[in-house]
């Protein structure tokens, strides 16, 4: 099929010459919008288009670098303008800082954050108090409450410590450590029921540590001072006695003897060797290697 194409693309040609083929290398221009008239008023003009030009860059700018350094030294400048002119004017609401009282404080929370990063321990929450600081209670009622805590109070320290994660929320969890507590202070003061007074306090859940000491008779006294400076002045002379006598056996000197006996066992056996006569003629230059080798 390329072969008629071809032929006719030629014959096409051929029928209109070079110079009535105008080449031009501007664009087609376009057809020009139609416009209302009184003739035909259903036709809507094109909106003028005003020609969009861009600013002309005078060099009288700076980069976006620029303004960044320029805004963060802005910002310095804003803070060294309150530290200067509005943090004096807070000595007028200073009040000296007053410890919290325990028994108006009794419940002391902690928490556990990694800083913004989800973790499952993030949602516990542990409470302690002391049952001294409750001031609501009498003695009865809190030994009452000693028993109840069980295993959550420290006989040693006298703190009772609680803590709950089964929530997923910090807020929940603190929640009911909070009803739980309540609902214990609430039991302990209920001693007309059962006040617990025939039930033993039970602390086998803190066992002593054994702490070894020290031993007594490890001290150094006046006396053992002195016993021990006449035992190393004792050894110092009996030592000096034995360098004297020449008794006393050096591992400096034994080792330098013993290098030069080995030394003389090995120079033995090189020596009896040059000691040997060189025969003589062609096999005594041939030992002696001055023999030339003939190619």
């Amino acid at each position: 099929m390329a072969t008629p194409f071809k032929r006719l693309c030629v014959r096409a040609a051929r029928s209109h010459p070079p110079s009535l083929r105008p080449f031009s290398s501007s664009p087609t221009p376009l057809a020009k919008p139609p416009s209302t008239n009184a003739a035909n008023p259903s036709l809507t003009p094109f909106p003028a288009e005003e020609p969009v030009l861009d600013p002309v860059y005078e060099d009288d700018d700076i980069s976006s670098l620029g303004h960044a350094e320029l805004d963060q030294h802005r910002e310095l400048r804003e803070m060294v303008r309150i530290a200067a002119w509005e943090m004096p004017a807070l000595t007028a609401l200073h009040k000296r800082f007053k410890a919290p009282d325990r028994r108006q404080l009794p419940l002391r929370w902690r928490y556990t954050t990694y800083m913004g990063e989800s973790h499952p321990a993030a949602r516990k929450v542990v409470v302690e108090f002391r049952p001294q600081d409750l001031p609501e209670l009498d003695a009865q009622q809190k030994a009452k409450l000693l028993k109840l805590a069980g295993p959550r109070w420290n006989p040693r320290t006298g703190v009772v410590k609680m803590s709950c994660e089964s929530f997923e929320t910090q807020a929940q969890n603190k929640r009911f450590l909070g009803d739980t507590i309540e609902k214990l202070v609430a039991e302990a003061r209920d001693t007309e029921g059962d006040s617990f007074a025939d039930v033993p306090l039970d602390t086998r859940h803190v066992k002593a540590a054994a702490r070894p000491r020290f031993p007594t008779e490890w001290l150094l006294t006046v006396e053992r001072k002195a016993e021990l400076e006449a035992l190393r002045r004792g050894q110092v002379l009996e030592e000096g006695r034995k360098v004297e006598g020449g008794l006393l056996v050096s591992g400096v000197g034994a080792i330098e003897r013993e290098r030069r006996v080995e030394a003389k066992r090995v120079e033995e056996p090189i020596m009896a060797a040059a000691k040997t006569p060189v025969s003589g003629g062609k096999m005594g230059r041939k030992e002696m290697g001055q023999l030339r080798v003939r190619r």
